[in-house]
């Protein structure tokens, strides 16, 4: 299928630089909403966790071949979707964020209809029905999301195109480690949304490592309520927080972030508006 016609509209999407998201639940529906930092690798790429991996959601287009290197640069990789769980979890989080035609993994650019993942395998497919059709010959590389205006097509399903397409995309860093490298417990209320009556703990972080932090998503973290997370930098600053982490952790709190530079972080643990919650942070490194 050929996105010839509309590539100007996606190219308009990376002059953004903050992006306001809606949070949806497992069953579509809308959750709480604040605005977030864009997901800028290397600098504030907050991820989200399922299954034991970890997913940032990068709304600033690339073509397929930046996009991967993007990721690679980071220690992840374009996302290989394993099962129909894990797409519906990459939807709700897709749809969240507007995000269509997602570039993922799955490509045949070494050996025309002879698509493979580039980390990983997995027999799992979704194609559009009619696709991959490798229009004009030149489409190697497949979106999840599938969107054309031109032909009135809006589907949760895959599309191969051609992969010098500038799109958003997905990138997966694979399940870390079976234990964590530290925990605390808390119990809190009344912390409006861990801007308050926090609960907080210090961890000594360098630059470049990738810190994981949840109440659930990271061995040995749980929870119980509606668990907020907040993190600060060495000066104080916020650059990263999780409400509702969705798919299996539900309300519970979970992200991933780059760590931009060497010194003394701090995790805020409270709960969401001025609820009552408590739980074992546990975190990564």
């Amino acid at each position: 299928m050929s996105f010839s016609l509309f590539n100007k509209s996606f190219s308009l999407l990376s002059a953004l630089s903050l992006t306001t998201a809606s949070l949806v639940g497992c069953g579509g529906e809308f959750l709480e909403t604040e605005p977030e930092l864009e997901l800028k690798l290397g600098t504030t790429g907050q991820a989200i966790s399922y299954n034991g991996g970890d997913y940032l959601f990068v709304t600033t287009p690339k073509t397929w071949n930046e996009a991967r290197s993007a990721c690679l640069m980071q220690g992840y990789d374009l996302v290989t979707i394993n099962d129909s769980a894990e797409e519906s979890f990459l939807q709700s989080q897709e749809a969240a964020r507007s995000m269509s035609n997602v570039w993922i993994g799955y490509n045949d650019q070494s050996s025309e209809g002879l698509w493979a993942w580039t980390n990983g395998s997995s027999s799992y497919t979704n194609w559009y029905p009619g696709e991959p059709n490798n229009y004009d010959g030149v489409e190697d590389c497949a979106v999840d999301r599938f969107f054309d205006p031109t032909q009135n097509i809006s589907s949760e399903q895959w599309n191969d195109a051609r992969c010098d397409l500038a799109f958003s995309f997905i990138c997966e860093r694979q399940p870390g480690p079976t234990s964590n490298r530290g925990s605390f417990f808390y119990s809190a209320s009344n912390t409006s949304s861990a801007t308050v009556n926090t609960v907080n703990y210090s961890v000594n972080l360098y630059a470049g490592q990738l810190f994981t932090v949840g109440t659930c998503g990271v061995p040995g973290a749980s929870g119980s309520g509606d668990t907020y997370l907040r993190l600060l930098n060495p000066s104080g600053q916020e650059i990263a927080r999780n409400d509702d982490s969705q798919g299996s952790c539900g309300l519970l709190s979970n992200f991933s972030i780059i760590v931009p530079a060497s010194g003394t972080y701090v995790v805020r643990a409270g709960c969401y508006s001025t609820g009552s919650c408590n739980g074992t942070v546990a975190f990564n490194y």
